[in-house]
């Protein structure tokens, strides 16, 4: 009987991740067109404004609504729900109540001050040398900052229906945000006061829309909380008291990001967006694996802590970081060896991204692929420490790992431009990845080592063979010239050598007895 309950908690947890990743598929994969309609419709003059503008708002959001609100509120949450349900609902609206005034009064005084603060963020000479560029960013940024209030309150919304075990509704919301802004984006609009002024307002109303579709479900059961100026709640306390150390690494790392901006400002124009397209693509693997399977993860090894099933909880979080690493290794080579490729079939198209934009960003990709493996399992050994409410240590190991960034990437920027940026970033992962290895092994319990390293021994052939597969497969199947158009050849080769590789990588595996592909096979079955 124990046996089943664990079987059953271990499919739960992959099942809500599994349903995760389908509505953040969805997501991304809008998210990708969106991107592919602002590489081919304007130029960079106006995608390096948009994104250094929209990045400004996503820092506060991640500091304050998917950071570390959410991780401190769910096992606080989840624990007042088992004994006290109407206590849940206390500290629900209190909690809810103070991220709408302080992100409201954020909002407010980044539009007073955003004229300042954009010269000084993207003050470096490769961004002044375009004239007009900084008078744009600032526009756009002051038009975009009020959607922090919007996601906020998304994101929050979305922490209630997860810690409800509700992924799948929070999970498909920005899918409608960023179809919202391709259709706005790629309407004719004119007499704009600065060009791009249209992405701006496609961001305002694709918020509203991404904040609407989780309030509503919230509202139909009744969850959805009430504004309440009554902190004196001590789990009230204690979700904020558990933020500080959250909001100091989460800080930190945004910090981190701002710091990004100003090297690449300094560098020649088009490296704000080939990080950023780089990045999305880094994304779309991370997402739907590591951010899915952490989020799935949290409520589960929450309630384990809470009921005092603690080798349970090591043996499950262990288990999940296999199944992990066995989806992140194939994606990390699929990224580095089709990087080109993919950055062609994504973004080269229409008059503005053309060869250089699309080596410049295939390159940042390869590096990023590195840094895929060491990003997945940190966002999968975090949830750990956040379960038992220990907050402090995964903002330690960032803020360590940061610091190294910031004073590396200095020299790596003047010696190797935009590749030694990108370069320490990877580093800097590793080093966040080695840290909380080594701090998991003294405050969660003994890591098995021995287990982890046989298990991603036997995933070793099956990588070999797939990523061998994909380099040699791609450039033979694109030569049989199938259709007329090279950009439809380019797409339909990609298609095939990324289904075909997938199937071979999991047929290999399962051919050596990987238990980890019968694990994720049998789950998607369910669903």
């Amino acid at each position: 009987m124990e046996v089943d309950k664990k079987t059953e908690k271990n499919q739960s947890v992959i099942r809500s991740a599994g349903l995760m990743s389908i509505g953040t598929l969805g997501s991304r994969i809008l998210g990708l067109l969106r991107d592919s309609v602002l590489a081919a419709y304007f130029p960079r003059t106006v995608t390096d404004a948009f994104f250094v503008a929209f990045s400004f708002p996503n820092k506060f959001r991640r500091l304050l609504g998917e950071g570390s609100l959410s991780v401190s509120f769910i096992p606080v949450y989840i624990e007042a729900r088992e004994k006290n349900p109407e206590e849940a609902k206390q500290v629900s609206q209190g909690i809810f109540s103070l991220l709408l005034l302080v992100s409201a009064m954020i909002c407010v005084l980044g539009v007073i001050f955003m004229e300042p603060i954009m010269s000084l963020l993207v003050g470096g000479k490769g961004y002044l040398s375009v004239e007009g560029k900084l008078e744009i960013t600032i526009y756009l940024a002051r038009i975009m900052f009020s959607y922090l209030f919007l996601v906020s309150t998304y994101a929050f919304c979305m922490a209630v229906l997860q810690a409800h075990r509700q992924f799948f509704i929070p999970a498909i919301a920005p899918a409608l945000f960023n179809l919202s802004f391709i259709i706005i984006a790629i309407l004719p609009i004119k007499n704009m006061r600065f060009p791009g002024a249209n992405l701006a307002w496609a961001v305002i109303i694709g918020g509203i829309i991404q904040a609407l579709t989780v309030i509503v479900p919230l509202w139909k059961q009744k969850l959805l909380p009430k504004l309440s100026w009554n902190w004196k709640s001590t789990k009230v306390k204690l979700i904020l008291r558990n933020m500080i150390p959250g909001i100091l690494g989460m800080g930190i790392l945004q910090f981190l990001t701002l710091v990004n901006i100003n090297y690449a400002s300094r560098l020649k124009e088009g490296s704000h967006s080939y990080i950023y397209w780089a990045d999305r693509i880094l994304e779309l693997p991370q997402s739907l694996i590591a951010i899915s399977l952490g989020a799935a993860l949290l409520p589960s090894l929450s309630q384990l802590w809470t009921q005092g099933k603690q080798q349970e909880m090591q043996r499950q979080g262990q288990q999940h970081l296999l199944t992990l690493l066995f989806l992140a290794l194939p994606s990390a080579v699929g990224m580095y060896v089709l990087a080109q490729p993919i950055v062609e079939v994504l973004f080269m198209r229409g008059k503005y991204f053309n060869v250089a934009d699309a080596e410049n960003t295939a390159n940042v990709v390869k590096i990023y692929s590195v840094l895929l493996i060491a990003l997945s399992l940190t966002k999968v050994l975090v949830p750990n420490f956040y379960a038992i409410k220990n907050t402090w240590l995964p903002a330690l190991t960032s803020v360590i790992s940061i610091v190294f960034h910031i004073f590396i990437g200095f020299f790596m920027v003047n010696k190797y431009g935009l590749y030694g940026l990108v370069g320490s970033m990877a580093m800097s992962g590793y080093i966040n990845l080695i840290l909380t290895l080594i701090f998991y092994q003294k405050f969660i319990g003994k890591f098995n080592w021995g287990q982890f390293l046989k298990g991603t021994i036997h995933f070793v052939p099956s990588l070999i063979v797939m990523g061998l597969f994909a380099v040699y497969s791609y450039p033979l199947l694109l030569g049989l010239q199938i259709f007329s158009s090279s950009s439809f050849n380019k797409t339909f080769s990609l298609l095939v050598v990324i289904t075909l590789s997938v199937v071979l990588y999991f047929g290999l595996s399962q051919l050596f007895r990987v238990p980890q592909a019968q694990k994720v096979l049998s789950r998607f079955k369910r669903l």
